[in-house]
């Protein structure tokens, strides 16, 4: 963070390769830079804050259970729900020609949204797991770091959730027991509403169980605020610090490093999938399930309606069964791996504009980023194209191969439209969102590789234990030691109190007892004074004879 007043900064040109920091052990990290006591405290915060999500995933699962019962024919549930307002034996002949019962339905209701929720809270020692693994200091900023504790958490608990929503569609696939006739129109848009309400759902996990309620860490929006019009100078540039790091990662990489071509490595294309994987959560699945709700029910209301001219009520085709879906799966899976060379391959097409970049520093503005870098910016766009021909090229091989084995119809063709029209353009957005927002990891890596940000601490908890068993790791001791003398302190004069006196090389300030001559709020709770150095205590001078307080002003000593 800097002010708009300041001085406009010379242009970086022709930089070397960024140097990799050495790797720190995470079991070595001093338990004064570790967030939470343990890992067992992390899990009780979020027991304490699960009330929230609770009530989140019970709506979520019933919202799950209507789509499962109505997505068996969504056309005819509606028309058997309006006729049955007046005729309640239609709504009954309904329910038992789609393979229900009341009684199931009337006891699913009520267990499912009460019994299933369980599946994700048993989830949170893992989540808790997930998170106390995580290094602030390694993320390039404090949003960046926020994002993750939330993503992590909201992902394990979702992880039952769309569990059961790929074994409900592969049953459906397969013609498993469940009251679905194959994937038709209406099953795929209750598959597609259901992961919609699932992306909505874990946008409000997200939002309540944040690093701020979880971990007591300032919210980015306060030290953005500090940063910028903060009263003490020293808080304004702690908090510029802690908000954001100068990623030392630039582009284009220096010709012949590491990173030079590191996109076409297989360490680079799986970093690429997983780049254009987590833009896809913002860009490409909202759209293409959305598109997929509209096309699928106007599908089903058309399919519907014209069996109910032609022979019955529920002789509605599946356009989507076994034969079709071991077709098209092993497609779209082969159009998701071949999106992973597009970055180092873009890299490639775009090396003439090597020249013409006037300045290699990371702006974090993407417009001033891009005007002053075309290379990044040609990444980017060319970047995009690319993507977006892998999978329309993806589409037009799904299409041939249903067309020359037979197995299309009409709804093929259609979908295949639907697809050409929204899935390819914003395939095309969603690979351009990724590199410009993840293009450094991809060619690079992690960004703690290259720079640390400045923040007091670099651990969330630890791996097993407490901190206090961590400091009385002899490692960890001799761990802090060395870095007591690198700071310009004296390890051997540490050492002999160790040895002799049993010294302490930290001292956690929320438990009791804690001797120290400072105010502790552990002590204070159990009525416990500090230590100022008085009778009795190893604070005090040696030698020094201490006197009782008088008890009147007449005994107290004359000068």
């Amino acid at each position: 963070m800097t002010s708009p007043y300041a001085r406009t900064l010379p242009p970086l040109r022709d930089l070397p390769a960024p140097p990799r920091l050495p790797l720190e052990d995470p079991e070595l990290v001093p338990p004064a830079q570790i967030m939470l006591d343990s890992r067992r405290e992390l899990t009780l915060r979020l027991l304490r804050a699960a009330w929230v999500p609770a009530l989140l995933l019970v709506a979520l699962w019933l919202v799950l259970w209507c789509l499962f019962v109505l997505g068996s024919a969504p056309t005819m549930w509606t028309l058997s729900l309006l006729f049955g307002l007046a005729e309640p034996l239609l709504l009954s002949q309904t329910v038992a020609a789609l393979g229900f019962s009341r009684g199931a339905l009337g006891l699913s209701v009520l267990l499912v949204p009460l019994l299933a929720p369980l599946l994700s809270l048993a989830t949170l020692p893992l989540a808790a797991w997930r998170v106390a693994a995580l290094d602030p200091a390694a993320q390039l900023s404090e949003q960046v770091f926020q994002r993750a504790v939330a993503s992590r958490i909201s992902s394990t608990l979702l992880a039952p959730v769309l569990a059961v929503i790929a074994l409900t569609a592969v049953l459906g696939a397969v013609g498993g027991p469940i009251p679905w006739n194959g994937l038709g129109a209406g099953p795929l848009m209750a598959v597609c509403l259901a992961l919609l309400a699932v992306q909505a759902t874990g946008a409000g996990l997200r939002r309540w169980l944040g690093a701020p309620r979880l971990l007591g860490v300032s919210p980015v929006g306060e030290l953005r605020r500090t940063a910028l019009i903060g009263q003490d100078p020293g808080a304004r540039r702690e908090a510029a610090a802690q908000l954001l790091a100068s990623d030392r990662r630039h582009l284009p990489p220096t010709p012949g490093s590491e990173a030079d071509g590191a996109g076409l490595t297989r360490a680079g294309m799986l970093r690429a999938l997983v780049a254009i994987g987590g833009a896809s959560r913002r860009w490409f699945w909202p759209a293409l399930l959305a598109g997929g709700w509209l096309t699928f029910s106007v599908a089903d209301l058309v399919l519907t309606f014209s069996g109910l001219a032609a022979t019955e009520l529920t002789a509605v085709p599946s356009p989507l069964g076994p034969v079709q879906a071991a077709v098209m799966l092993p497609v779209a899976l082969l159009t998701a791996l071949a999106l992973a060379p597009v970055p180092g391959l873009a890299a490639r097409l775009v090396e003439g504009r090597r020249g013409a970049v006037s300045d290699l520093r990371t702006y974090e503005d993407w417009s001033h980023r891009a005007r002053v870098n075309p290379w990044e910016s040609g990444l980017v766009a060319v970047g995009g194209w690319l993507g977006a021909g892998v999978v329309a090229a993806g589409i037009a091989v799904a299409t041939t191969i249903l067309a020359v084995t037979g197995l299309h119809s009409a709804m093929t063709w259609s979908g295949a439209v639907v697809l050409l029209l929204l899935a390819v353009p914003m395939a095309g957005l969603t690979v351009a969102a990724a590199l410009r927002r993840d293009a450094r990891t991809v060619l690079y890596g992690p960004a703690g590789r290259y720079t640390r940000r400045a923040t007091p601490f670099r651990l969330v908890a630890p791996s097993r234990g407490t901190r206090a068993q961590r400091a009385a790791d002899p490692a960890v001791r001799a761990e802090m030691r060395r870095r007591i003398a690198a700071e310009g302190g004296d390890p051997f004069g540490l050492r002999d109190l160790d040895a002799e006196a049993g010294d302490r090389l930290w001292v956690d300030d929320s438990q009791p007892g804690a001797r120290a001559a400072e105010v502790r709020p552990g002590d204070v709770e159990q009525g416990l004074l500090p230590d100022f150095g008085g009778e009795g205590s190893p604070f005090s001078a040696p030698g020094e004879d201490a006197y009782e307080i008088p008890e009147t002003v007449t005994r107290l000593p004359r000068p």
